[in-house]
């Protein structure tokens, strides 16, 4: 099947480096580049108790006062 497509030139560029790296046509570059970026990534992780696990920087703390800024919009 033919299509004609509009692809970012950055794209089309790792696209090419792609098939060249790996001695595949683009057409079939393409697709596996579209492909990762369309698989999600992993979630944050569950504790015991269900609720989500975020996992920041160490360094940064969070406080109240941090959460409360960027709850009002400050």
């Amino acid at each position: 099947m033919r299509i004609t497509l509009d692809i970012d030139p950055v794209v089309l560029s790792a696209a090419r480096a792609k098939a060249a790296v790996e001695r595949v046509s683009l057409g079939r570059a393409l697709p596996d580049i579209a492909l990762v970026a369309l698989t999600p990534l992993p979630g944050p992780e569950q504790s015991g108790s269900g609720f989500p696990v975020l996992v920041g920087n160490p360094e940064h703390r969070v406080t109240d006062e941090l959460v409360a800024d960027h709850r009002d919009g400050r």
